[in-house]
This record gives structure tokens, sequence and C-alpha cells, in this order.
């Protein structure tokens, strides 16, 4: 199923399972700070599901409802990221060999990260804030995995059964601050600046994900394609990664990004300026069978403060 985690009052935290592209069938009673979370935990969530899109589905096809209860328009509700409050983003460097190789780099041993804040977490649709101190701004689709059960040192084999679903990613980085990190051995603010971390729209549960290491990716600016790949071009396959971070202790909630694929704009030779991102450029992330996840980037102007409709609630 898609689920997707939204904001229209008097609730500001609800959740639906997606009837079409276009309506969300409203699941009752979902008000907790990971309401798609603690929906899974449900063991009914299944049958809820299906009730609740079968009900919806029925007033939709009877000509004499003038409105369907529960059913909302996804253009008439603000759309937040799946996951509110991640105690972990964890996110991998030089994962897909085609991107590896435009980076003259080699394969690494072993799944080498780093992690984002919450803080820079955003949902779709949401603006993507270009910061002052910030000169070369690049964009990178990726598949995000979401951690359902708390889980430690779990095997290769078994990792994907502490998945709850998958997501698009959409890792915003500022390479002139990212670099001069990285030549001190470390990578931090360039990856971390409010809103560098769009999620979404949806969670889509693994029964309908289809296989997450064999997944077509797409990333566009202004309608432009300027990344086209796969999931089968990782290096380390997410249920390795589970495997390699559960050893740090994952928890429900926590997500993991794969890597992106090749074509990012600081590696467009012989000049990337005309690649990296703008004010007012449109991205759009795109993976298989998870959906399209739209930003727009704004110029920040002063200290950002995000709107309301757009932070996670406390």
């Amino acid at each position: 199923m898609r689920l997707l985690r939204f904001q229209q009052r008097p609730i500001e935290n609800r959740i639906g399972v997606m009837i079409d592209a276009n309506r969300i069938a409203e699941l009752s009673g979902q008000k907790n700070s990971e309401p798609i979370l603690d929906f899974l935990h449900d063991p009914k969530h299944e049958a809820r599901a299906v009730q609740t899109l079968d009900n919806a589905k029925k007033q939709l096809a009877n000509p004499e409802e003038k409105s369907a209860k529960g059913v909302i328009g996804l253009d008439s509700v603000t759309v937040l990221p799946p996951i509110a409050r991640p105690t972990k983003i964890i996110c991998l460097g030089g994962n897909f060999s085609d991107h590896l190789r435009e980076g003259s780099a080699s394969l690494p041993p072993f799944p080498v990260s780093f992690l984002k804040s919450p803080t820079s977490l955003v949902g779709h649709k949401a603006p993507v804030f270009y910061p002052p101190k910030v000169k070369l701004l690049d964009y990178e689709v990726e598949l995000a995995a979401v951690i359902g059960e708390k889980c430690k040192d779990v095997s290769k084999k078994n990792a994907l059964d502490y998945v709850a679903g998958f997501s698009v990613f959409n890792d915003i980085s500022a390479r002139d601050i990212q670099f001069a990190e990285m030549k001190r051995g470390f990578c931090n603010l360039g990856k971390n600046f409010a809103s560098f971390a769009p999620m979404g729209p949806f969670l889509v549960t693994p029964d309908q994900a289809g296989n997450p290491d064999n997944l077509e990716m797409e990333l566009r600016v202004n309608g432009q394609t300027r990344q086209f790949s796969s999931t089968k071009n990782m290096v380390f396959k997410m249920q390795e990664l589970v495997e390699f971070f559960s050893s740090m202790t994952l928890e429900p909630g926590d997500i993991i990004t794969s890597g992106t694929p090749s074509g990012v704009a600081i590696y467009r030779k012989p000049d990337k300026t005309p690649y990296l991102l703008q004010p007012g450029d449109l991205v759009e992330s795109k993976i298989e069978s998870l959906g399209k996840l739209q930003n727009t980037i704004v110029r920040e102007t002063k200290p950002t403060r995000l709107p309301s409709r757009h932070l996670v609630p406390a």
C-alpha cells in the first residue's frame, strides 16, 4: 500500500492510503508522533486499509453521493515526510558503480556513510532553501528504506524483514562546503542545511515496492533528465546495508538511503555550472513503483524559518 502523511486542519498529523494518483482515503485515529509506523504495527492494519479503500471506492462509484466521506484530494493537503522524527538518517557515499566511475573513485571495501539531521527533512512540494553561504548546490536521487522494527546485528538473509517500506529521497548537497569538509576527513554541514533532505511523497510497503535492488531511478531539473539509472547498480544492496548498519542498532523510523547514481552536477564536464541548482528550479525525483517527489529551489534571503506546515509535529 501507499501511505501518505499529511497536514490538513484541524488535525495536523494525519495519514491516509492512496486510492489513485489524486485521492487519499483517510485512516482514522492516527494522531501520534509517527502515525504511519503506529498504523503498520497494528496487527490488523492490512484489513483496516482494505476496508477503508473499499468503503471509499463504493462511495465514489455511487452517482447519488455528492461527496465521499474520508476521501481527500491530494491537492488540498500539505504532504509531510512519511517519517516525522527519525533518530538517524544514514546516507551512503559512493554506492553506485556508475557514480564511482564519473567521480574517478574506486569501489569501497565497506559501506561508506554520513548522517543527515532530522531537521533537514522536508516533504513533497516543500521548498528547498538555497543558503546565502552556499555556492555549489547539487541534487542526488536516492532510494530510502525506513526501518519498522528495532534491530541489532541482523543477518543479510533476514535484513529486509525489518524494513517497513520504501520512499524517494533527494540528498541535496552544498558541494563547496562538503568538499572543503572532506579535505579534513569529515562531512557534516554541506549535507545538513534546513530542507536538504526532501523525502516522499509516500511510504510504499514492501509488497508493492518491488525488488529494492532493481528499481529504475530518474531525476529531472525543469523537465530535463539529469540522472537516469537503476538500483541494480548499487555496490552494496539494501539488505547488505541494513545488515551492516544494524551493528549500531536501528530503531523504528530510522532511514537508510542507497546513495546516488551518476549524473550529479558537480561531475559534469566540461562545465558543471549550467547543471548546478539555482533558485526557481523545479527538481523531480522519481523511482519506479515509489512515486515522484517534487521540490522547488527557493533563495534564502534571511535566517530560515520553515513554514509551520512543513515542520514535523512535536
